[in-house]
């Protein structure tokens, strides 16, 4: 007996029978050496894995986890224009916070500044259970320009059919921004911003992932659910507000040092105010950032005078302290 699309049958280290689960969680407990296949319809739990009961409510508690593998993806057949994009290997970003990551990952790089290039790309079918809830999971990096005129979106498609067809096959689809704040992230580490898009699928049997981005650049990094990165700190950009595009990592400080938005150049045009200027404009939300003293970010209200006399101090020397947001 079967349940929701639970077709495969759970055996314990007896062979007794315990429960149905579903394809691509029994996949994921023999990935994790959990259990291991006695056919393509059944698994075993291993003597130290927990009790089917337990696991209804932790590993199986209808939660599928997708993620980003750069090696899948390729130009969508629906479209005939020219798309850029590319897979590369990178410094980790993640590898100082946490010390099990990679000193290197791979990427999927989609997309650049042209106008005329409108870059889709695809990982093909993916087969899902019907009236399902699942999450894709992801690192992204860029996707925006300074003029706030581009276009950098995810697209869930479902289809009954796995053929690559001009693309009026498909039954449905969800379309999702990943610019300006539609969507919030769960987390922001050194330009880099981590999304968890859940999504319930339709009756079709199969999904597809498309990634479209034009007049700017995007980068998608592997990510891990959403406990991995729990104890994470978020390390974000102090002049957030003041910049008209997120961090982008083909410029080496993470945007164009030549432009007005450049961290040295505002840097320099904030360090130019006096602590009492500073403390005079402390709620004006949108007039100067928090203020780094000591290698850490205060909020602008406790940046006071700091001399013996009491005298308001140029912040031009505190401001050299600043941590400079770098990729990693």
């Amino acid at each position: 007996m079967t349940k929701n699309g639970q077709t495969v049958c759970v055996l314990d280290g007896h062979g007794t029978v315990i429960g149905y689960t579903y394809p691509n969680r029994a996949k994921g407990l023999v990935k994790k050496r959990r259990a291991e296949f006695v056919s393509d319809e059944c698994i075993r739990l291993y003597r130290l894995c927990p009790t089917y009961e337990d696991m209804e409510d932790t590993e199986m508690d209808n939660r599928n986890y997708i993620t980003i593998n750069p090696r899948e993806w390729r130009k969508s057949p629906y479209e005939s224009h020219k798309t850029v994009f590319d897979r590369i290997m990178i410094s980790n970003p993640l590898a100082e916070a946490d010390p099990s990551e990679r000193d290197m990952v791979e990427i999927l790089s989609i997309g650049d500044w042209n106008w005329d290039n409108y870059s889709k790309v695809t990982n093909g079918f993916l087969t899902v259970e019907p009236n399902t809830e699942y999450h894709l999971v992801f690192w992204l990096n860029g996707g925006e320009n300074d003029r706030s005129d581009e276009i950098c979106q995810l697209q869930i498609l479902f289809t009954d059919c796995n053929v690559t067809a001009s693309g009026k096959e498909f039954k449905d689809g969800l379309c999702y921004r990943l610019n300006r704040g539609y969507i919030k992230p769960l987390k922001k580490y050194k330009g880099w911003e981590y999304y968890d898009i859940p999504f319930v699928t339709t009756d079709a049997k199969y999904a597809e992932f498309q990634f479209v981005a034009h007049k700017a650049p995007m980068a998608l990094m592997p990510a891990r659910e959403p406990e991995a990165y729990k104890d994470m700190e978020d390390v974000t950009d102090p002049y957030e507000k003041q910049r008209p595009q997120r961090h982008n990592i083909v410029f080496e400080d993470g945007w164009p040092t030549n432009n007005w938005y450049s961290t040295e150049k505002l840097a320099k045009k904030f360090a130019g105010k006096t602590s009492q200027h500073a403390f005079e404009n402390a709620f004006e939300a949108d007039s100067i950032p928090d203020i780094p003293q000591n290698g850490e970010f205060v909020p602008k209200a406790f940046v006071m005078a700091d001399n013996e006399n009491g005298e308001g101090n140029s912040l031009d020397n505190i401001f050299k302290s600043i941590p400079k947001f770098l990729k990693s």
